[in-house]
């Protein structure tokens, strides 16, 4: 269960369905960076286990690169 509900917080991290604590976590962690290319890994415990289910969300993500103009390589 802790799994699901991690990839639910990560979701939102990624869709940018948050208040102040994704603000908190951008200004904190993410520091202007996509969530997946983030590797700060210290931090509270939140963090760390949003650090270690990355992996799991990879697997199920699809990229729509579009015309490109907000795509990082």
């Amino acid at each position: 269960m802790n799994v699901a509900l991690m990839l639910r917080w990560v979701w939102r991290i990624l869709r940018g369905d948050g208040g102040l604590w994704l603000q908190l976590i951008e200004s904190k962690y993410l520091q202007g960076q996509p969530l997946l290319a983030c590797s700060h890994s210290a931090g509270s415990q939140f963090w760390k286990s949003v650090q270690a289910i990355k992996d799991e969300i990879r697997l199920g993500l699809r990229f729509s690169v579009g015309n490109g103009s907000g795509t990082q390589f």
